[in-house]
């Protein structure tokens, strides 16, 4: 795998952690009502959805290779999403409020 293909890859996987945090977030903002049986159900197939949507797209990229550091990186984007995720809507609001006028 050239260069090119794996910083591809680490930068799409970074941005596919930050894509994975907000999904999970809307996700549970949507079953937060429903039964235990019915959470547990939606949530499988949200994951089993997001993880082969993951693997699609990793093959596309660099022909279904996918090192552990790549999967750090997923984490690390999930992470950055989960400890800023605050900052990073306080910002958007301001650029839209800009946009606006």
């Amino acid at each position: 795998m050239n260069y090119k293909i794996q910083l591809i890859s680490f930068v799409f996987s970074f941005l596919f952690g930050l894509f994975f945090y907000f999904t999970s977030l809307l996700n549970y903002k949507l079953i937060k009502k429903h039964s235990a049986v019915l959470k547990y159900i939606i949530t499988t197939i949200y994951i089993i959805d997001i993880s082969l949507i993951y693997i699609l797209l990793m093959y596309k990229i660099n022909y279904g290779v996918i090192h552990i550091y790549f999967i750090l990186l997923l984490f690390c984007g999930f992470l950055v999403g989960w400890l800023y995720s605050k900052k990073l809507r306080k910002i958007c609001k301001v650029i839209a409020k800009k946009l606006k006028r």
